[in-house]
């Protein structure tokens, strides 16, 4: 194996009782560790093998466990063993729960099963959970549910009263975070409630605290609450300073200004920069790369484009390593804004209506509209208002189906009479800023500041 990832082919022979004692060991505390990409890698690898044919709870399953495990096990102390094994067991136990609707899932885990009700299990739904929430949302918040309903069902004589308090409060907080990706505000809001309600009773341990500060401060950022995400994540960064974790400061810095830096791009500039100086890039390079975007795109916003460019030139071996479209196209939208603000019109013009195209056809709604804005502003300094103006009444046709408030929709008509008659100035900025603010909670565009 690489140091950072598990491949198939090896875990496929350790499946098989088919590595060296030192190789099985590394797999196993690899895997226990939480490596996400290897953890979904291992559960599509168990669910396709024959090697785990029973089905979890059936006669001889726990043997072949055992079979299989006991020598990888050999190294770790008793409570090690069961916390491994627990969670090795998730991967067959949420294969064959995965093909079931979520009811019978309910079912089976709430009433049929008890040897669902352990940590292994639990680790295993969060994984599944945060592997599925970009792609189906919906899946995910049915699977942070059933997160629920394991973590209310731990015995807390094996894993401690208080902690097994904590771990709820955690699958609250995984349900509240999943909620908000699939746009149910109010039932994100409330599952956050109750996760802070319940961690109140919980160990006091402050990483709890600052994971639910960071999940929650997502969530303010969707509904428009930049300024007040900041401010909670202050709270999260001050409880991992003192806890002299660089890496969590590192994150929650860039989480700040990710967050901040589309309204204030100062702000977000200083924070990321300082993010970078702590990020352990080979934990998580992705990360890096989020941050390296960022850095670029606000120094771009900030009119800083010769350092925007540098950043960006640095940062496409990363890009190279992610190539998943949305990746690729948020690469492609830099891009094309620091053509825009270096003045290479015609370039930025071909890059922001190919993406326009993109987005339209990925029903990516919000970047739709955001980049209409980059293109009407390419227009507009190309003078050709009359373009300008004719691409924001073609958006305006398609945001009418979309079900936005009408406050969205009246801003849109000012900015569109606005490009018409070549006026429309610093609303360009302004109106960028109200469809991030905006875009889910109602608000009037403010026309005299």
């Amino acid at each position: 194996m690489t140091e950072r990832h598990i491949s198939e082919e090896l875990f496929g022979r350790f499946l098989q009782g088919e590595v060296s004692k030192d190789e099985a060991r590394q797999i196993v505390r690899h895997l226990v560790a939480g490596c996400p990409e290897c953890a979904e890698m291992a559960h599509r690898v168990t669910a396709a093998s024959g090697v785990f044919g029973l089905q979890p709870g059936a006669a001889g399953w726990e043997r072949v466990y055992e079979k299989v495990f006991a020598r990888a096990l050999s190294f770790a102390t008793e409570a090690e063993q069961r916390i491994a094994l627990e969670k090795l067991r998730g991967w067959a136990q949420w294969a064959a729960l995965e093909p079931l609707v979520p009811q019978l899932r309910f079912v089976e885990v709430e009433e049929a099963d008890k040897s669902y009700h352990t940590y292994g299990f639990y680790t295993r739904l969060l994984e599944a959970g945060r592997w599925t929430s970009r792609k189906e949302p919906a899946e995910a918040v049915d699977i942070f549910r059933l997160a629920v309903v394991v973590a209310e069902r731990l015995d807390p004589a094996l894993m401690g009263e208080r902690r097994a308090v904590d771990l709820l409060a955690h699958a609250w907080g995984a349900l509240g975070n999943a909620k908000r990706i699939a746009d149910d505000f109010e039932g994100a809001r409330r599952a956050f409630n109750e996760a802070w309600r319940i961690l109140e009773d919980g160990t006091g341990d402050p990483a709890e605290e600052a994971h639910l500060m960071s999940l929650e401060a997502s969530y303010m950022k969707v509904i428009g609450e930049f300024e007040l995400a900041e401010a909670s994540l202050e709270e999260a960064y001050e409880i991992y300073r003192k806890a002299g974790d660089a890496h969590q400061q590192g994150r929650i810095l860039f989480q700040m200004g990710d967050i901040i830096g589309h309204v204030n791009p100062e702000r977000g500039i200083a924070h990321i920069r300082k993010a970078l100086a702590l990020i352990d890039a080979e934990r998580e390079p992705r990360l890096e790369l989020c941050a390296k975007h960022d850095l670029a795109l606000f120094l771009t916003d900030s009119g800083q484009p010769a350092e925007a460019l540098a950043m960006l030139e640095r940062a496409r071996p990363l890009y190279r390593q992610f190539k998943d479209d949305l990746t690729q196209l948020r690469l492609h939208w830099l891009e094309g804004k620091i053509a825009h603000s270096i003045g290479e019109y015609p370039q930025a013009e071909s890059i922001f209506t190919q993406l326009w195209d993109e987005f339209h056809a990925l029903s990516l709604n919000q970047e739709v509209v955001l980049v209409t804005i980059d293109l009407a502003e390419v227009l507009s300094k190309k003078g050709e208002p009359a373009r300008a103006a004719e691409l924001a009444a073609q958006c305006y046709s398609i945001m009418k189906n979309w079900g936005l408030h009408k406050f969205a929709l009246g801003a849109w008509l000012v900015f569109q009479d606005a490009l018409a008659h070549g006026v429309a100035g610093d609303l360009l900025h302004r109106v960028g800023e109200y469809y991030r603010r905006h875009w889910f909670m109602p608000g009037e565009l403010e026309l005299d500041r």
